[in-house]
């Protein structure tokens, strides 16, 4: 151990814990206030790096990225600074480790070459960042995409109460023919809504209902710290970092050298880790759900055949889940 690495490392390490978890306890304040509040966000920031804006992520394709070389999955995430960060970072631990190098010779079958190229003091680093960009990526576009649902349901409620609330002089029209959609949160929603406007159909006419996800409010719109698979993800980002960095450790003494034993054991630890927490039973999770459910269900008045087809077409075009229709046959009159 060499004393001036490990008083640095020792100072800078529990000032980030200390840091870290003080930090979190004030976002948590802010976080509840919001939610109290009703909090509202600009959708679109014009910034240096870009125009950021919400849009629904793909969790696993973050990870997948961030697996690939860590910094890309927070590129994707769009946190630019932090994705060059990463891969200004993966590119020391590659190059003083010489990773790359054992790669090569281990692709080529020269097994007892990696022990001797490979540097274990850079090379035990390399866990901890994968691991650790994996994790954010992944659990960020869980958070973005929670973002995005709250986002797009203060958007959905404000403005067409606003419509309906200013057609209720006389303009409303009382058509018991109604055409029915169900979504998921996603862009293509407010471009089916906003295509109709576009065709003539008044907000006034437009219903969206959200739903609940549910039967507890509290998870109403779908939270990460009660997605039992993002929690069980979780636990097997942890058990990865730790079982691959004891696997490399023994690769260093065993035959197949420590790039495969750490990869072995680096996805051993992430199944056992994962499988534990499936395990786990929590006070509130959210229900296991094989298929899409809708989270937006979407009345449309519409006042003929012509009406109803446009109204049909748009629906699926935007990636309805399905659509329906109330004709006056089986129309309530009470709607």
């Amino acid at each position: 151990m060499h004393p001036n690495w490990l008083f640095g490392y020792m100072f800078i390490y529990f000032f980030a814990i200390w840091d870290s978890y003080r930090c979190s306890i004030e976002a948590n304040k802010h976080y509840e206030l919001a939610m109290l509040e009703n909090g509202r966000i600009p959708v679109h920031l014009m910034r240096s790096t870009g125009i950021q804006f919400l849009e629904k992520k793909r969790p696993l394709i973050a990870a997948y990225c961030s697996f690939l070389f860590p910094g890309l999955g927070q590129l994707y995430n769009k946190h630019i600074w932090l994705g060059f960060y990463g891969i200004f970072w993966w590119w020391i631990y590659l190059t003083f480790s010489h990773f790359y190098e054992a790669l090569m010779a281990l692709i080529l079958g020269h097994n007892r070459m990696v022990v001797s190229i490979l540097n274990p003091q850079w090379l035990m680093f390399m866990p901890s960042v994968l691991g650790g960009a994996m994790y954010h990526s992944y659990t960020s576009s869980i958070e973005q995409n929670r973002l995005f649902r709250i986002t797009q349901r203060q958007h959905l409620t404000d403005y067409y109460e606003k419509a309906r609330i200013a057609s209720m002089n006389g303009t409303e029209t009382n058509s018991p023919l109604w055409m029915i959609g169900t979504f998921e949160h996603c862009t293509e929603l407010e471009q089916a809504l906003s295509m109709l406007e576009h065709s003539g159909i008044h907000p006034a006419r437009i219903r969206p209902i959200l739903m609940d996800a549910h039967a507890d409010k509290s998870l109403s719109i779908v939270d990460q710290r009660f997605d039992r698979t993002a929690k069980s993800v979780e636990i097997g980002f942890a058990s990865a970092i730790a079982f691959s960095v004891f696997g490399i450790s023994l690769g260093f003494i065993l035959e197949w050298g420590p790039i495969i034993w750490g990869l072995i054991y680096g996805f051993g630890g992430f199944l056992l880790g994962f499988g534990i927490g499936l395990l786990i039973k929590s006070k509130h999770s959210l229900p296991h759900q094989k298929h899409k459910l809708p989270e937006v269900t979407v009345l449309v008045q519409y006042q003929n055949e012509e009406e109803a087809a446009l109204i049909h077409e748009t629906f699926w075009r935007y990636k309805a889940i399905t659509v329906g229709r109330i004709d006056r046959q089986h129309a309530n009159p009470a709607l």
